[in-house]
């Protein structure tokens, strides 16, 4: 929403976000002061106030108490009361509404699954971990993470590949030890699917967490598209595109294909260029 240099708007019961003179406050219905107008963007989240002055993000209670200094880059809201903190040095942590620190900020990334209730962790060594919202830990932090499925996390710990289940993680699942995983890329699509480009073999497929077979692994190449749903196959050196119900769209017979957000060019040395709509 884009308001004009004055406004004034309803955020809670008796709470006002108001601008005034560019610079943002907190009043309640009467117009008395509750945050003082001092910072350049003040955001209501979980029942507190991350405010922004300059280049620096913080949290503030309703009593205009500080809960988190203003010190950090950036402050992401995520539910069941918790924000992940990322400072300049780009240096991740978690927090909750009373400024408890539940991971250190120490990570070089901390991230949510689909539902905020884990949180996944990378070290500054590269090896990640899973803990729930209180700070317990699930998984250690020995794995590399590939795709997430919101409760599955594809991994590999000392090169073996797996598919970690957060909510019970015993059932983790052992795939066969010559299989590794490909980076496969995210879409963040509204009704997205989530799978894990595989190789085996020197052949290349599609699974998902429940280490279903999508697409067989028999190409010589496997690569995501600018559509999840869409991949492009490589087989004897050519192109083409197959989708997630294992339907080859295009032949492998291009020499190249371009990706584009809504479409791809299929190009063959000495031919026109051909040109495909993604289908939803």
């Amino acid at each position: 929403m884009l308001f004009g240099q004055n406004f004034k708007s309803k955020i809670d019961e008796n709470i006002y976000l108001e601008r005034k003179n560019n610079l943002y406050g907190i009043v309640d219905s009467l117009n008395k002061t509750i945050i003082p107008f001092n910072y350049d963007f003040i955001e209501y989240k979980n029942s507190v106030f991350i405010v922004r002055k300059g280049d620096n993000n913080g949290i503030v209670n309703i009593e205009n108490k500080e809960i988190i200094p203003l010190q950090f880059k950036y402050i992401l809201p995520r539910d069941n009361n918790r924000f992940i903190l990322w400072t300049k040095n780009s240096e991740f942590g978690l927090t909750d509404t009373s400024g408890k620190i539940i991971l250190p900020v120490k990570y070089k990334r901390v991230s949510s699954n689909k539902n905020d209730d884990f949180y996944l962790t990378e070290n500054k060594n590269g090896y990640c971990g899973v803990f729930d919202i209180n700070g317990n830990m699930i998984f250690p932090e020995e794995y590399i993470f590939y795709t997430e499925d919101n409760y599955k996390i594809f991994a590999t710990k000392n090169n073996k590949p797996l598919i970690l289940d957060l909510l019970n993680p015993t059932n983790t699942i052992v795939l066969d030890e010559n299989i590794s995983f490909v980076n496969t890329a995210r879409h963040f699509s509204v009704d997205e699917k989530y799978y894990q480009i595989i190789k085996q073999n020197n052949k290349y497929g599609l699974i998902n967490s429940m280490n279903e077979i999508i697409i067989p692994v028999k190409f010589d190449n496997l690569i995501s598209s600018q559509n999840w749903r869409y991949f492009i196959i490589e087989q004897n050196g050519k192109k083409g595109l197959i989708n997630t119900d294992n339907k080859i769209i295009k032949e492998p017979k291009y020499d190249k294909i371009q990706l584009m957000k809504e479409y791809i060019i299929l190009k063959t040395k000495g031919k026109k260029d051909e040109y495909y709509s993604y289908e939803y």
